[in-house]
């Protein structure tokens, strides 16, 4: 017998097994990394539009459409069309209130990677 300790693992398939394994024709796995990449900056766009001196109506709109965003990342198949309109909504909504142009440069940075990443999934 053949003892095995294993710390912690990354992979798209990991497969634990007590006794014995065979395997035919290999072992497949799929991951989005990309989606949970996308939440991750949905989420810190949040917290970069907090930050920002908006009017409430403005800060309003930006985070309904950033939740709308959010809830789309977070469907089983997430429809990059729907976030890319969300983004685009917070885009105006912050370029409206004259916020985007000026000390908005954490913001920008991660609009831009959301986006990025939208185009992966596509």
């Amino acid at each position: 017998m053949t003892t095995f300790n294993v710390g912690s693992q990354t992979a798209g398939s990991i497969q634990n097994v007590g006794g014995d394994m065979v395997v035919q024709n290999g072992i497949h796995g799929t991951a989005n990394v990309h989606v949970i990449e996308l939440r991750d900056r949905l989420a810190q766009l949040g917290e970069e539009i907090d930050r920002l001196a908006l009017p409430a109506d403005g800060r309003a709109v930006a985070r309904e459409a950033l939740a709308e965003a959010e809830a789309e990342a977070s469907a089983p198949a997430p429809r990059s069309k729907r976030i890319a309109d969300s983004l685009r909504r917070v885009t105006e909504t912050l370029n409206d209130a004259g916020v985007l142009a000026s000390a908005a440069v954490n913001v920008g940075r991660v609009l831009a990677s959301a986006v990025s990443l939208l185009l992966l999934l596509a």
